[in-house]
């Protein structure tokens, strides 16, 4: 039996025992202020809000699942080590309504300087982690990027994630690092009353990996290059190995780049204003495999929405709506703080998912735009809501945490 590994799910929730707040003083302290001192409620709310969620060892947590799985509540244990090497264990679950749910252990090592290039300032990073989620209705509409919203389908998918990576500074502006990790995937159909299941209207030929899914030896190779102020950006640029180590059918590799740049507009006795952002990212992933082999339909890129990994990829779509093995997108967006809390967002995207390389086109690229509002906390977004336009399907709808958007 494929292990599910439901065990960090069961750690994370019931952690509750082991409640203990090195800065409880201060958390009584900014609450108590929200009934004695009305004329500051909205700060000592917000301070009050911030320390729950930040208490020291254990803490709860909101987290958005997957999209379309719902935010769910949980729980964040943490023990941190100091020294020359520190590290920092967490472990942490969290479970929605529609009874998404996901649970991690992770031990963070860190070294502030490893190896005769480094300077002071920079550090060795490395994760020793288990991940596993499990999303029991997850939607399907076909592979390739003329698929139509009427083959909508659902799957139900479980995996798990054992692995380590690393990363190392050699310059102040570059990194590299890697990844290696197993992969345990669990696919199958959705036999509820009402639920248009995946195998009842698909097979392998039209969503390779849906008979069978064998786990995954992945390794990963990258480069990080980043700047700061006055012109910030980040590139990560990956080369991936996915080994079936069953049949090898499904062993494909993946070059994957992901580049984004944060423009500040304003710069106020010349310095950059971060609440007043244009941020462009530019993605393109392309997979090549042998003769006869298939990238997994669960493995393949989406775009639309938000992906699985709650990025967003052409906003104006269903979350997942696009998915095929090779993809190339670009996004644009201006977000802005207008008075305390409260800020503005407006984007444009475009992009196209392919079988082949061949078939990429900026001809042939979907485009969507939309604006929306945020909220804002300590120079950081927390919270977006925002409308999604342009698709010719309709308006598609956001509201919640946006991980790997600009501003957060």
């Amino acid at each position: 039996m494929r292990p599910r590994l439901s065990m960090p799910l069961i750690l994370g929730l019931g952690a509750a025992a082991l409640l203990h707040a090195a800065n409880a003083d201060e958390l009584k302290r900014n609450c108590a202020a929200v009934r004695t001192d009305p004329k500051k409620l909205l700060s000592n709310l917000e301070s009050c809000i911030t320390d729950i969620f930040t208490l020291d060892t254990i803490h709860p947590i909101a987290k958005s699942i997957v999209p379309g799985g719902g935010t769910g509540p949980g729980l964040s244990l943490t023990l941190d080590k100091r020294g020359e090497w520190r590290s920092t264990f967490n472990v942490n679950g969290a479970i929605s309504l529609r009874q998404f749910w996901s649970a991690e252990m992770k031990d963070t090592l860190v070294h502030r300087k490893f190896g005769s290039w480094n300077k002071a300032t920079e550090s060795f990073a490395s994760h020793v982690y288990i991940r596993a989620r499990g999303l029991p209705q997850m939607p399907f509409y076909g592979i390739g990027p003329h698929t139509a919203t009427t083959n909508l389908v659902n799957f139900s998918e479980r995996d798990t994630f054992v692995g380590i990576d690393a990363s190392n500074p050699i310059a102040s502006w570059l990194a590299l690092g890697g990844t290696a990790e197993g992969i345990f995937p669990d696919v199958s159909g959705v036999h509820s009353p009402g639920v248009r299941s995946i195998d009842q209207f698909f097979a392998e030929a039209t969503a390779p990996g849906l008979s069978k899914q064998p786990a995954f030896v992945h390794s990963e190779v990258f480069v990080r290059a980043h700047h700061a102020d006055p012109f910030e950006f980040e590139y990560r640029i990956g080369y991936n190995f996915f080994h079936d180590t069953d049949t090898g059918h499904y062993t494909f590799r993946r070059l994957h780049a992901d580049l984004r740049h944060n423009i500040y507009l304003e710069r106020p006795n010349g310095k950059p204003n971060r609440t007043s952002v244009l941020s462009i990212r530019g993605v393109a992933s392309m997979s090549d495999m042998s003769a006869g082999n298939a990238v997994p339909f669960y493995l393949q890129e989406t775009l639309g929405g938000s992906d699985i990994n709650n990025d967003a990829m052409l906003r104006g779509f269903a979350d997942y709506r696009f998915r095929g093995q090779d993809l190339v997108m670009i996004s644009t967006q201006y977000e802005r703080n207008l008075w305390k809390w409260f800020g503005i967002l407006a984007f444009y995207d475009t992009g196209q998912v392919a079988d082949r390389k061949s078939d990429l086109s900026f001809a042939n690229f979907r485009h969507s735009y939309g604006f929306g509002v945020n909220v804002w906390s300590a120079g950081k977004v927390v919270f977006r809501a925002y409308v999604g336009l342009g698709s010719g399907e309709g308006l598609h709808k956001f509201f919640g945490l946006a991980p790997g958007l600009p501003g957060q």
